[in-house]
């Protein structure tokens, strides 16, 4: 099979997985928000972006797992992965251990900063934090080993466990802390099934067994694992950060509102996180072998934003109505800032494709590019907040300036491979006529 039809056909496992997950995640949103009210959906919201910028090295650590695993599955070295696997456990184990307690010590602070009601809330949130980091490394193996169908059961069967633990802890009277629970024992029931296809994967043997195969470059690894950090850190920031600021400098209804609209806007990235979990392996795959990896690249590019540009496009026909379907009638009120919510999430849907692949191929120039776009989007969304729509439209611009300036830097580097293609693909059409 052709690698395009590879990135398709995977595409399409990872996408019904998706699709599902996020239908009962955007069921679960939309009830909690209902439930709720717009004053703790807010709570629940910025608890939920806090807590993914705590774990911000879970995405780092996904990244590792998935680009060294990959790298062994693809050149068979599965005593190393086993190796590899029990390394990485032990140590994000302990280091989650010391994250929770350092959480616990700031707990009223945060609290108090974000204006949650009852520290509990914020307790339980932190719990999250164990099972969060530790179900990336599981999930970063069975990506690296290209177990597609199994990354989209769990992660639909997530979604769905979320689902019904909320509406039954909300339902008996738990409200905000009933939610949050919900979320900590899905994550932590999925991250024990994930070691069923895992264990197959690592009990592998090797058919030509050479003593490299025992091994492992754990400085490498350490090596990449700064620079996988900080862009994870940069992903899960520039994703949540309207959520916070608006929460911090906006009326907590007018916060809990705007979390609703950001949450049917980043509908897009249920579409694009498919294509990015089956080209990053394949990418890494294809490095390994010394093969090259551009068409599956500009293949990706070109899914992503035609696949986002159709949801953006319901977005703009009927904001009113998505908003009144998906939250009902409390969050429509700010319809008209969910077309520009959803451009400024298709931008970020297309730097975290082109970040992704840049961590794949081990190169980290983008991390420039990305250290300014954030300091820039701290600095003029502290100073202008006067609207809603002042805030979205700085997250546009910087998210589109981002956005080119990574595309840049790709053809740059990549120029004279696509000269060559496209030389070579004119002609084969001249031939052909």
């Amino acid at each position: 099979m052709s690698t395009t039809k590879r990135l398709l056909s995977n595409s399409l496992i990872v996408f019904i997985g998706t699709f599902l997950g996020s239908v009962f995640s955007y069921l679960f949103n939309m009830l909690m928000g209902r439930m709720l009210g717009p004053v703790p959906y807010g709570e629940m919201t910025a608890l939920a972006s806090l807590m993914m910028i705590i774990g911000v090295t879970g995405g780092a650590f996904f990244t590792i797992s998935m680009r060294y695993s990959g790298e062994m599955v693809a050149l068979n070295q599965y005593s190393a992965l086993l190796k590899l696997f029990r390394f990485m456990s032990r140590n994000v184990f302990l280091f989650s251990l010391g994250l929770l307690a350092l959480g616990l010590v700031l707990v009223k602070p945060i609290s108090q900063f974000f204006s949650i009601s009852t520290i509990w809330s914020v307790v339980i949130s932190l719990t999250s934090v164990i099972f969060g980091l530790m179900i990336n490394i599981n999930r970063g193996f069975l990506q690296g080993a290209q177990k597609f169908l199994a990354i989209s059961v769990f992660g639909s069967l997530e979604s769905f466990l979320r689902l019904t633990l909320g509406l039954l802890l909300v339902f008996l009277g738990f409200s905000l802390n009933g939610a949050l629970s919900a979320m900590v024992l899905a994550t932590a029931l999925v991250y024990a099934l994930t070691f069923l296809p895992l264990g197959k994967v690592l009990k592998q043997k090797e058919k030509n067994v050479s003593t490299d195969s025992f091994k492992f470059d754990k400085k490498e690894i350490l090596g990449y694992s700064w620079p996988t950090l900080i862009a994870a850190a940069f992903l899960v920031l520039s994703i949540n950060l309207d959520i916070l600021l608006v929460k911090h400098f906006f009326a907590p209804e007018v916060a809990g509102v705007y979390a609703a609209i950001s949450a049917i806007g980043k509908i897009i990235l249920y579409v694009s996180a498919p294509i990015i979990g089956v080209m990053f392996p394949m990418v890494s795959e294809q490095k390994a072998k010394g093969q090259k990896h551009f068409r599956v690249f500009l293949f990706s590019v070109a899914l992503t934003v035609l696949s986002s540009l159709v949801i953006l496009a319901v977005y703009v026909i009927a904001p009113g109505k998505v908003i009144s379907i998906l939250y009902g009638p409390k969050y429509v009120g700010f319809y008209y800032l969910l077309p520009e919510v959803g451009l400024s999430v298709l931008f970020y849907a297309l730097y975290n494709l082109i970040s992704n692949y840049y961590l794949a191929i081990k190169n980290f120039i983008f991390l420039w590019f990305f250290t300014l776009t954030i300091i820039a989007q701290i600095v003029f969304i502290s100073i202008f907040h006067g609207s809603l729509t002042e805030v979205i439209r700085i997250l546009i611009v910087s998210n589109a300036g981002l956005s080119l300036l990574m595309l840049g830097y790709y053809v740059f580097i990549k120029w004279p491979q696509i000269k060559v293609y496209l030389s070579g693909e004119l002609e084969s059409y001249n031939e052909s006529k």
